[in-house]
Formats: C-alpha cells, structure tokens, sequence
C-alpha cells in the first residue's frame, strides 16, 4: 500500500466516523464501558485518553474504572520526542492545554507505559488481526516499541477502542507497528490471537 492508499484509508474511516448520530455516539460510548468492565479491578493501572474530534468519548469508561477503584492515567506528551509518559488523574485541578496539539493535559505522577496494567489505545482504523492505523504522529508506535521484547510482551493489556465503522479488513503495516491485544467497540470485546511481529 503506497502512501497515498494509506492517507485515502484515513480520509475514508474518518468520513464514516463523522457521519455517525450524536444519540449513536453516545450509546456507543457507554455500549464500551459495559463490555470493557472485565480490564477495570480495583487498583489496576490502567491508562486511558481524552477523545478528541470524532473519537470515541472513554469518558464512561474512564468513569467506571475510577467507580470500581482503579488508579486512572492520562497521557502527556513530552517537550522532545514522541514517547509518551502517563499521569495519574487526581482531584486537584492541575490540567493544562499542550500548546502545539491543544490537547489537554493532567499533571500528576507520571509513568511510562510499561508500568500500566491495561492500556486503553486510540485509533483511526483497526484490522482483523488486531494493527491499528492511527493520525500518524507515531507517539503510540513508539510509546509501545517496548512490547517487541520478550520481557514486556504481555504487559500493559492493549485494548484498542472504536467505534465498529473503523474496523477494515487489513491496515497497512510497518516493522515497528504492535499489535493490540483486544479492541472494545459498541458490538462487543474481541480478542485478538497473538502474531509475530508486523514487519515478519
């Protein structure tokens, strides 16, 4: 698949994302904290994000995880290279704005991703095998590099979320791409057999 066929994938998934309800969008994002209820125990690490554009809301979810007593962790990007660190949500009012991305941000304690025990991934598209198509920016591809060693293979959980309209039959793949672990749409949780590396 030549860039062009990857940029027109991306045009197309975000075309069917946008064109869902508002009333579908908010069923679905509820629809995904019920059937991601199994990641969220008590005292798991388990990190989620901020939805942003069309994305799928995790605010129910993130919700149900600080209900049933997990310790929630929300990325920030970091002033030079695109690895990401995780901060603890707390109660104090310690958000701010990035100032390149415009995402916003929660300052606590942080940690890199390998400590968390469920990762919540956002995506554009997601394939049959469980590779992600994400904007493009690469932090998630190398925030999660660490996943092709042995030692960290199976932790953090990945769980990718979206809506079904992103699912495809196959996303492009590049050697550095990870695998997900399980996706969580409004349809349900599908868990995905582990594979070799993408680029193998």
């Amino acid at each position: 698949m030549t860039p062009d066929d990857k940029h027109a994938l991306r045009r197309a998934i975000r075309r069917a994302r946008m064109a869902l309800p508002r009333a579908y969008r908010e069923a679905a994002a509820e629809a995904v904290a019920r059937h991601a209820r199994r990641f969220l125990a008590r005292g798991r690490r388990i990190g989620g994000y901020l939805a942003a554009g069309s994305e799928l809301d995790l605010e129910p979810l993130m919700s149900a995880a600080l209900f049933r007593g997990a310790v929630l962790f929300l990325p920030q990007i970091p002033d030079r290279g695109r690895r990401l660190w995780f901060s603890r949500l707390g109660t104090a009012n310690r958000w701010s704005r990035h100032p390149r991305y415009g995402i916003a941000e929660y300052h606590g304690p942080v940690l890199r991703a390998h400590k968390l025990d469920v990762l919540f991934v956002p995506l554009l598209g997601v394939d049959e095998e469980g590779y992600r198509l994400g904007q493009g920016g690469g932090f998630y591809d190398t925030t999660l590099a660490f996943r092709h060693r042995q030692v960290h293979r199976h932790r953090p959980l990945l769980v990718g979320v979206a809506y079904d309209c992103q699912r495809v039959a196959r996303v492009p793949r590049e050697p550095w791409d990870v695998q997900l672990d399980y996706l969580v749409t409004e349809s349900g949780l599908h868990r995905f057999p582990r594979h070799a590396a993408a680029g193998a």
